[in-house]
């Protein structure tokens, strides 16, 4: 099997944002890796499933890790993720500008809602 380049790079956030989600569950705090991992893998499946709009892609991009997840200082840390997402009419640069804007757990998106933890 020959892997393009970005096929790699998705394989590494994966499997980085697989360990974290462990962490996560498990109540340990987040760091600016985890939490990049984690936000990235779901908008990643959030998109290639299809039923999400671009809007709707760029919004929940914010609504996954809280302030209450992460480590002291990791949300100074994160300020954008950018990303090429795969939708049905085509590649597009998702830019999700403060993706840790909310505080508390209950704000964001419930566990059962995020594709990527289940």
């Amino acid at each position: 099997m020959k892997l393009t380049q970005k096929e790699i790079e998705r394989t590494i956030v994966f499997s980085v944002a697989e360990i974290s989600r462990r962490r996560w569950k498990r109540g340990v705090k987040l760091n600016y890796i985890e939490a990049m991992a984690i936000i990235m893998d779901e908008m990643y499946e959030r998109s290639r499933d299809g039923r999400y709009t671009f809007d709707e892609l760029l919004e929940a991009g914010s609504q996954i890790i809280t302030e209450e997840d992460v480590m002291e200082g990791t949300v100074e840390l994160v300020d954008a993720i950018e990303m090429d997402i795969l939708l049905p009419d085509g590649n597009k640069l998702l830019s999700i500008q403060d993706p840790i804007r909310l505080e508390k757990r209950e704000e964001a998106i419930p566990f059962d809602e995020l594709l990527s933890m289940n």
